[in-house]
């Protein structure tokens, strides 16, 4: 199957991996998966790395892509038509996040499962979000 790693799966799966349920945890680590990460993750962790809202704990931000081939993740790039077509993605009252919507643009495009913890996002799995957790 083919997943793609909210990036709080992604610096748990650095920092913590006991926040990751055992069933999940065995789907980022099974080898017949093929398990991306968004760069636009790498993104949202160097803005928050930046601004003081995340600290890595000595792991260098530089790093991230490099570290995230070494866990076996593949890095997913959007294309231009995930830009344009976020204006599919219906807004919701409680979920404005710009980075979220790009996952799930991603995903939905993609036809990839989102791996994520975030409640906020089953209200779009009416749009063709596959979600898990």
């Amino acid at each position: 199957m083919e997943y793609l790693i909210d990036t709080h799966v992604f610096i748990w799966a650095l920092m913590d991996t006991k926040k990751i349920p055992k069933k999940t945890f065995e789907i980022l680590e099974d080898e017949n998966n093929t398990v991306y990460i968004s760069s636009m993750s790498f993104w949202e962790i160097a803005i928050k790395v930046q601004s003081k809202k995340l600290e890595l704990h000595g792991i260098n931000v530089l790093q991230l892509p490099h570290i995230a081939k070494q866990l076996n993740f593949t890095i997913l790039d959007p294309q231009t038509y995930d830009y344009v077509s976020i204006s599919q993605i219906p807004l919701k009252e409680n979920h404005h996040d710009p980075f979220d919507r790009m996952l799930i643009q991603q995903a939905i495009r993609n036809d990839l499962v989102l791996i994520s913890k975030d409640e906020k996002f089953q209200q779009y799995e009416e749009n063709g979000l596959q979600l898990m957790w």
